[in-house]
């Protein structure tokens, strides 16, 4: 064990010392640090692949801030209030900003978010155009396609039983999607995607028509009456999210410390995930400062069948599971067995300094939904309709903003979601929100912010804040204090709960990036005895310490140190990750070349101390691996641009464990001690 582990650490100190005589880095490095940091605190929740598109279509649709209004900003959703603000003043009473470094001498801002800014700013002031012209859409209009397949090298056991054995995968281990985009000036837009995961059919059984997921989108933004309209699969996104927000939500981060979320709207859904998402169509309608948009949804979701008639249509149902997989006849059994209908409306008076809106969701399906009768779900939702209403605000007062949401359910529980962002000082930002969910509440299509996956049964007080110390330090906080007044999942009693963060940033240069993360987190489960209402505290600490330096233009080297601690009575797990980073780019035949490599070793006493890192991946692909036990884990990935029309990329990434002979379990399960995915894509613009 000592020379296998003496042999790794002198691989890493090698590419330590190699990466110096290298040349590289990504032209997109900076988008891949935003993604980075807000799915750092939200690894184990979310894909964040409706994230990264929106980070993709700013960045192929800038906002002109030299005329952008309140709401074209609010786009910038990193930004807080009072930074909005002062771009807005400052073009006001200054003029245009002639150069994107003006913007580091604003009030609220520094050089690091000036530079930040860069890839979704645009400088230039164009005319108004009104009308929109057939010719010119699709003369200037933007297509893309991308497709790409991945697959685990090594055979899982659902593919290797036998086609006799029921309990087995249906298709290949080969995932595969397709996605054509149209897009004219973020004014209008169009297109679809499909998709087929690992183990799904493809062509034939349940797939006969090929991808087991398909999703189109149409979007019209005017400046008229008509102010948005989607049709096909969209996103609806309103207030504080209570009632309404089936977009992704940013959960707790160092980097959105702004808590509160800008009042959003009806737009197109592009992305694979086959949940978070409405089927139909929407609008809404501007009359000055006042919008109103309606929508209506009707798609199949997926069901956990509960009984059926005697002519064999479906009665109740215990759950509706979001796995979006589709692979084993299980799993098929349950793929749109039920079918939802949502109508919905909202109503918003808007104005730099103040906000009110309305919502109101009602959804119905063709089946009951009776959950599985444990004790935790004596409050949860069952039947077959339900709706959501509630009230959002937002006013500012010199330099505090007040936000919140209050939100009924048909039963008549209540959810209610406050807070107040304050500017103490140019440098100093304090978030404070306080939320209370009762614990029947219920809210189909809300995502507030909260520690439960569901807006029910908590009660919680964050405060974050932001403090710039000037030039080269930044510290970033937050702590939050919650509680469970009915039973939840694995917890026989109320129990309570604590989060606390910390991060401090140091920026000695341009080129230089170091960041120390310390996080610590108490929420009480079962004893391991189970005895009922036995609960006890389960405390988890961790430390990461990032670098990441650009020697050249062509170079960028990174490390990644973490730790972690996981106690539950008597039981303690420690674990560590170390990370080294190559990002390299060179141009071959006068085309890029980009190459971006990581070398890593992990070693954990068991899951409880595993490990999240994210990885660096394909354009709509993400890679955030649990890493656990003892081993190795590295991955290189290669991008050729040809020109400016077609990119090219492919991934190989590899998992070796020096303490095991299998790995998973169950269908997943692999005998041998590595784990391998190869990855493939290619994009076409034009």
């Amino acid at each position: 064990m000592y020379g296998h582990t003496l042999r790794n650490v002198c691989i890493f100190v090698v590419l330590w010392l190699v990466s110096f005589d290298l040349t590289a880095q990504t032209d997109d490095e900076f988008l891949q640090t935003i993604l980075t940091e807000i799915v750092s605190q939200n690894e184990e929740e979310q894909d964040p692949e409706q994230l990264f598109e929106l980070l993709e279509m700013l960045a192929e649709n800038p906002v002109k801030i030299n005329q952008a209004s309140y709401e074209d900003l609010t786009r910038l959703f990193w930004l807080t209030e009072f930074q909005i603000k002062s771009l807005l003043d400052y073009v006001t009473t200054k003029g245009a900003i002639l150069s994107p470094y003006e913007i580091a001498y604003l009030y609220g801002f520094t050089p690091e978010i000036a530079q930040n800014l860069q890839p979704f700013i645009s400088l230039e002031v164009t005319p108004a155009v009104k009308k929109l012209e057939p010719a010119k859409v699709f003369r200037y209009g933007r297509h893309k396609l991308v497709t790409g397949a991945q697959s685990r090298l090594e055979k899982q056991e659902g593919y290797t039983r036998p086609d006799s054995v029921g309990n087995r995968y249906q298709g290949n281990p080969v995932k595969t999607y397709l996605r054509y985009s149209f897009n004219y000036s973020d004014r209008v837009k169009f297109g679809v995607t499909a998709e087929k995961d690992a183990g799904e059919a493809f062509f034939r059984g349940n797939n006969r028509y090929g991808y087991d997921f398909y999703s189109a989108h149409f979007q019209l933004n005017t400046q008229k009456v008509i102010k948005t309209l989607v049709l096909g699969d969209y996103r609806a996104d309103f207030g504080q999210g209570l009632a309404l927000w089936s977009g992704m939500s940013y959960g707790k981060t160092a980097m959105l410390l702004n808590a509160m979320r800008y009042n959003g709207w009806l737009r197109s859904y592009t992305s694979t995930d086959e949940n978070s998402f409405f089927r139909g169509a929407g609008a809404t309608f501007a009359v000055r400062s006042l919008d109103a948009s309606v929508f209506y949804s009707r798609k199949a979701v997926d069901a956990t069948v509960s009984e059926r008639d005697d002519d064999g249509r479906i009665v109740t149902v215990s759950a509706f599971p979001n796995t979006g997989y589709h692979r084993t006849p299980y799993e098929i059994a349950q793929k749109d067995a039920a079918t939802e209908q949502t109508a919905g409306a909202n109503v918003s008076l808007n104005r730099i300094n103040w906000h009110v809106g309305a919502t109101a969701v009602y959804h119905r399906y063709d089946a009951t939904l009776v959950p599985i009768s444990y004790v935790y779900n004596h409050y949860a939702y069952s039947g077959n309709d339900g709706s959501t209403y509630s009230l959002d605000f937002r006013f500012r007062l010199g330099n505090a903003v007040f936000y919140g949401e209050q939100a009924m359910s048909q039963n008549g529980a209540t959810g209610g979601i406050y807070g107040s962002q304050m500017l103490i000082g140019e440098r100093l930002t304090v978030n404070a929100l306080y939320r209370n969910y009762a614990k029947n509440f219920y809210s189909r299509c809300g995502k507030a912010l909260g520690e439960n996956t569901q807006n029910s049964n908590e009660e919680g007080f964050y405060l974050g804040w932001n403090l710039d110390l000037g030039g080269k330090w930044r510290l970033a906080s937050y702590w939050d204090m919650f509680r469970f007044p009915w039973m939840r999942y694995r917890t026989s009693a109320p129990s309570f709960g604590q989060d606390a963060f910390v991060q401090a940033d140091y920026i000695p240069s341009r080129e230089t990036k170091i960041y120390v993360q310390l996080r610590y987190k108490d929420k009480e489960e079962n004893a391991a005895q189970e005895q009922v209402a036995t609960i006890v505290p389960v405390k988890t600490m961790s430390a990461k310490g990032v670098f990441s330096h650009q020697i050249t233009d062509f170079l960028t080297i990174g490390n990644h140190l973490e730790i972690k601690n996981y106690r539950k009575e008597q039981l303690s797990s420690n674990g560590y990750f170390l990370a080294q980073d190559v990002r390299a780019n060179a141009t071959v035949l006068r085309n890029l070349l980009q190459l971006t490599f990581r070398y890593a070793l992990f070693d954990t006493d068991d899951y409880n101390s595993r490990i999240y890192a994210y990885e660096n991946d394909m354009l709509y692909a993400f890679s955030i691996p649990a890493v656990y036990d003892r081993g190795t884990r590295w991955y290189l990935m290669l991008k050729y641009s040809i020109g400016k029309h077609f990119d090219i990329a492919v991934r190989y990434a590899q998992t070796r464990y020096t303490d095991r002979n299998t790995i998973s379990s169950g269908l997943s399960e692999i005998k041998g001690n590595k784990s391998s995915e190869a990855k493939a894509q290619l994009i076409c613009k034009f």
